[in-house]
């Protein structure tokens, strides 16, 4: 063993009151590391879990929108209502994704949201807070998060549920399918018990408004994984879903003005628009006199009404991808990515973070305030630390100043008080990241629950379940380190500027 690492084991045993108060401050750290960073990873983990495996599998692609980042959930925009883009050319798109070599299986889909109305009360006597069950528990039955999808498909990229009763959506059935526990909140609500085959009435809102459809509870489901998904998801045929969100023949049809059309928006006597003759001002075609029958038989043409209520059957706003074994989804994203580019087709893939949005945000805002947390705390401790190891070094001046005179270099007193350092915040900053490791092992088998679907989701289950990796332990053991190596430069450097024989004078 070399000099200076024994000279810094009896040193520190020497002073070991000094040590101790250094040693606990550094063991501290290293356990609040190793906790916090094992909550942070099980967020991590049970997001990707829950959103890889229920909704967006490896790879999500979507359109691309101007207004923002386009998630599951929408386009994070101001005021929460742009239009989710469609995937221009899907057929093309899809096609080309199912030829990659890595690709196993994937599907189309698209969300909107929706409202279940009592069909003998206003829809806006129904806007208002939760509801409360008999026993006390309050919850939002009435709303329904929709994913449209694809029959012949979606089921095999997502094994995540079993039906309870009824059946899956079948190709070219309309219908939906409900949250076993959300069929049993909407017969409480709606005062009368629910079944398959019964009819709801849903309000559909989106940014091209609001649409009402009657649709039938065509089955139920349950989450094989409990607490991965909101009870207030609910399946429907892709018809459904772009009508009730605006994805419709009419959508896509340029209107054509005549010139008779826009005349008076270029009138150039605003007063004219309230005058008398207002009304006698009828067009050449009714001989100058106002039509009722021309009016009636504008009004008789629903074709424009057709049209707003005829699905887009092109119409997709994204494909899931499950890859083969799992892997490799970095790669095949970067390859659509270039390939899009490439053929100018305005569509992005990304991984289950682009697609959760909001929710994979959560993680990077949690992970950035512990940062900022524990860089706060990081620099207290060094200037705790500091000050005691100043405090030290005081002590043993006479020391410093009787081993200069002897022949030690600054050099040789420098490696030797690093050498005290390092072993110390090496020695506790262990004890501290093994004892985070006890705690973290505790509050697993605590089986803390969530307590409401955000955390569970967060959580990738209904209990919390943090990780403690090898990386994790290691980091916070070597964070420590450099910590108690940082806070003695300063003191050594203090006592190194202390002529030997006055250093020799002060013992």
């Amino acid at each position: 063993m070399p000099v200076t690492l024994r000279m810094a084991f009896r040193n520190l045993f020497e002073h070991r009151s000094k040590s101790l108060i250094i040693g606990i401050l550094l063991a501290v750290g290293a356990c609040v590391l190793v906790v916090g960073n094992g909550f942070i990873d099980a967020s991590r983990q049970g997001i990707r879990t829950t959103f890889t495996d229920n909704y967006t599998g490896d790879v999500f692609v979507s359109g691309v929108s101007p207004d923002g980042e386009v998630s599951l959930f929408g386009v994070t925009s101001v005021g929460g209502m742009a239009a989710t883009p469609t995937i221009p050319d899907f057929e093309k798109v899809f096609a080309g994704i199912k030829a990659m070599p890595s690709v196993d299986k994937a599907a189309g889909m698209a969300t909107g949201y929706g409202i279940v109305t009592k069909g003998d009360e206003l829809i806006a006597e129904h806007s208002g807070s939760d509801q409360e069950d008999p026993n006390g528990k309050t919850f939002a039955s009435r709303f329904l998060f929709m994913f449209g999808v694809d029959p012949t498909n979606y089921w095999d990229v997502f094994d995540s549920i079993e039906f309870t009763s009824g059946a899956p959506l079948a190709p070219g059935q309309e219908g939906l399918i409900l949250n076993e526990v959300q069929l049993t909140h909407l017969s409480e609500w709606l005062k009368k018990p629910l079944a398959v085959g019964d009819k709801l009435t849903v309000q559909g809102f989106s940014s091209a408004g609001m649409k009402l459809r009657e649709l039938t509870i065509l089955g139920t489901y349950r989450q094989k994984g409990k607490g991965s998904a909101p009870e207030q998801l609910a399946f429907v045929d892709i018809d459904t879903l772009r009508v009730m969100g605006g994805m419709t023949v009419g959508t896509n049809e340029a209107v054509k003005l005549k010139a008779s059309d826009t005349a008076m928006l270029t009138a150039d006597n605003t007063d004219a628009f309230f005058g008398d003759d207002l009304l006698d001002a009828a067009p050449a075609a009714s001989g100058g006199k106002f039509s009722e029958n021309a009016i009636k038989s504008q009004l008789a043409d629903t074709s424009a009404r057709e049209k707003a209520n005829t699905a887009d059957s092109g119409a997709w706003q994204f494909i899931v991808v499950r890859t083969k074994g799992g892997a490799g989804a970095d790669k095949l994203i970067a390859d659509l990515n270039a390939n899009f580019k490439a053929q100018g087709i305005a569509a992005h893939a990304g991984n289950w973070q682009k697609a959760a949005g909001p929710y994979g945000q959560s993680v990077d805002v949690v992970r950035i305030v512990f940062t900022v947390a524990i860089a706060i705390l990081s620099i207290v401790a060094i200037i705790i630390i500091m000050n005691t190891f100043v405090i030290s070094v005081i002590e043993r001046t006479g020391e410093i100043g009787t081993m200069r005179a002897i022949g030690a270099e600054r050099g040789f007193i420098r490696r030797m008080f690093a050498a005290e350092a390092t072993v110390l915040a090496a020695v506790f900053s262990t004890l501290g990241a093994s004892l985070g490791l006890g705690i973290v092992g505790l509050l697993r088998a605590l089986k803390i629950k969530a307590g409401n679907p955000f955390l569970e989701i967060l959580f990738g289950g209904e209990t919390l379940t943090p990780i403690v990796t090898p990386i994790s332990f290691v980091a916070a053991i070597l964070a420590m380190v450099a910590i108690g190596y940082i806070a003695h430069l300063y003191p050594v450097s203090v006592a190194l500027k202390i002529q030997p024989v006055r250093a020799m004078q002060q013992d």
